[in-house]
Order: C-alpha cells, then sequence, then structure tokens
C-alpha cells in the first residue's frame, strides 16, 4: 500500500508530548510556525515566549489530559486526550483530502489502489514489477531512525511478500491497499470518510502505543504515570535546549527550517 495511506493510518493519532518545539535557522515556514505559537502562548504580547509562558502552555495541556485532577496521567488518558482525538481527526481529514482527487468528501476503494499503484511505480526503480525489501525501505526513509529503518521495512516486507518468494509484486501491493481499505470501511459502504479513519481500531492502536512511549520518557521515577512535576520538569529542558542565547525567551530566530515539519505537527498536539 501506499507510504501516504500506510504512514497517515499508522500515525495518525499522536498523543501530547511535552517537546512541542523545535529550533534551527530562520525560515518562512518557521516563521509561519512561530506566529502559531505567539498566538496561542504569548499571554503579554510582547512578540516573544517566556519560560513562564512557556510553561504555563504546558500546564494547561496537562490539565487538559489529566481530567480528575490527581497530579499524575496513564498511558491511557494521553491517548484518549481530546487533543489526540482532535489530532486524528485533524490527520485522517488531510488523508481523505489527499486521496479523494474527486473532492467526494471521502474515498473508495479505487481511490486506495490508485494511490497505492502510483507509489509501487515510484519504489520500483528497475521498473521491473517487483519490490526488494532495500526498495521498500525507501518508502519508510521518514518514518523510522536510519538504524532502524531496515529492521522497519523488513517486517512491513514480510507482510507484503504473500507467497514468500522475496519479492513484492504490484498484485501484493495492491492487495494489502485493498485489504487496508477494507479493515477501515466498518460500515461495509465502500467509501472511507475521515470519521471512520479517525474511529479505526489501528488509529487508536498506535494511540496507544505513542501514548506508551511518551510515558516511558516522562516518567522519570518509574512509577508508570507522568506526574505534573515530570511533564513541567521536561517542558522546562525542552524550552532550554530551544533558548539557544539562553536570554530566558523564545525568539523567531530560534525556531528553523530543519525542525518545521516536526514543530508544525507538535504545535497541532498542544
Amino acid at each position: 500500500m501506499s507510504r501516504s495511506i500506510h504512514f497517515a493510518v499508522l500515525t495518525a493519532l499522536s498523543a501530547l508530548s511535552a517537546g512541542a518545539l523545535a529550533q534551527s535557522a530562520d525560515s518562512a515556514p518557521s516563521s509561519k510556525f512561530f506566529d502559531h505559537m505567539l498566538k496561542k502562548w504569548d499571554a503579554n504580547g510582547d512578540g516573544r515566549i517566556s519560560l513562564d509562558e512557556y510553561i504555563a502552555a504546558a500546564t494547561a495541556r496537562y490539565q487538559q489530559i489529566d481530567t480528575q485532577n490527581k497530579g499524575a496521567v496513564t498511558a491511557d488518558q494521553i491517548a484518549n486526550s481530546p487533543n489526540a482525538a482532535k489530532r486524528m481527526q485533524h490527520r485522517a481529514e488531510g488523508l481523505v483530502k489527499h486521496l479523494d482527487a474527486a473532492n467526494k468528501g471521502y474515498v473508495t476503494q479505487d481511490d486506495f489502489v490508485a494511490a497505492a499503484k502510483k507509489r509501487f511505480a515510484k519504489l520500483d526503480k528497475k521498473g521491473d514489477g517487483k519490490l526488494t525489501v532495500d526498495e521498500l525501505s525507501m518508502q519508510h526513509a521518514d518514518q523510522a531512525p536510519s538504524g532502524k529503518r531496515a529492521e522497519f521495512a523488513e517486517r512491513r516486507f514480510d507482510k507484503l511478500d504473500a507467497n514468500r518468494d522475496g519479492v513484492v509484486t504490484l498484485s501484493e501491493y495492491t492487495a494489502a491497499a485493498t485489504a487496508k481499505f477494507k479493515e477501515l470501511d466498518t460500515a461495509g459502504t465502500g467509501r472511507i470518510t475521515p470519521d471512520e479513519i479517525a474511529a479505526s481500531p489501528k488509529a487508536y492502536e498506535r494511540a496507544e502505543h505513542v501514548s506508551k512511549r511518551i510515558v516511558k520518557r516522562l516518567d522519570t521515577n518509574g512509577d508508570s504515570v507522568v506526574s505534573r512535576e515530570e511533564f513541567l520538569a521536561a517542558a522546562k529542558q525542552r524550552f532550554a535546549r530551544i533558548d539557544k542565547n539562553g536570554d530566558g525567551f523564545i525568539d523567531a530566530g530560534e525556531i528553523g527550517l530543519r525542525h518545521w515539519a516536526h514543530g508544525k505537527q507538535a504545535v497541532d498536539r498542544q
């Protein structure tokens, strides 16, 4: 199936994290990103974000997850948070918009398969109608660090290579796309809407996976939950990494192009 389909479905629901921003050289996209940040977090309107404003935003995010005000949140709470659901819906709408060439408001199996065929053609560098595991690894180049890319591709390759002959044919590739479509088409209508994608078991499975990773990363005392103190400590560390000149503020020059895509996704999670 196409990278766009696979990636959007598997990573559609990313939960909240304290690491919300990134830094590099100034650029037009980063300027847009920074303007978004200012609109949400610049409480006093001075055109920059102070540590207090950054922590205030992190505190508000934490409170949105800790709905029972217990001072500790679990992976399940993160996966089920309102902002996580909002992020999933946003990604689902983006996926449908990307695949729905006729602007119907939904995706058909033909749309799904057409996207898979297009992606297969791009990956099939030799033009022999077959994909090797090395060719398939290029599909996931933006989904995993280089060290894990080969392992990720091998797992994906094993699932696609139905007859175990060591290559993935167009037929096998499109068969996987068809199976994925039917998995998402829970109502059996032959149409997939953003709501169906957002509510799919695979999306929630991914949400749980990401949420557990967040808890593991932020849970410094090993009690399997993230306390308010742990969440804010991580936010302070992130702020310090962004505040390159150490003046206690984040300005446009400290938000750059290299992490623009990641930063934009992070903003959506706030």
